[in-house]
């Protein structure tokens, strides 16, 4: 069974892994909801209409790749965006 090593040596398998990302992806929703009442697309700030996504700025792939998949679960990593600028974050568009 594949694990990912943390920047402290801990290690998590996948399965652990994708549970702390769910987690924290509902966590940085719940707070900015907390915050403003709503929640918004944090590039271009659409609010209704859209479908939101939970992006990180350091990719999954690339926190476990440099040992540091804390970053996964990370919720200051995590950034609420539309589906258009998740696409265009991720240079899918």
């Amino acid at each position: 069974m594949n694990s990912y090593r943390c920047s402290n040596g801990e290690r998590f398998t996948q399965s652990q892994i994708e549970r702390k990302i769910t987690q924290a992806k509902a966590k940085a929703l719940e707070r900015q909801f907390d915050e403003y009442r709503y929640n918004f697309c944090e590039d271009c700030g659409i609010s209704q209409g859209t479908y939101l996504d939970c992006s990180h700025e350091i990719s999954v792939k690339k926190a476990k790749e440099e040992g540091r998949t804390e970053q996964c679960w990370n919720v200051g990593n995590i950034v609420i965006r539309c589906r258009n600028c998740h696409q265009k974050h991720d240079k899918l568009i």
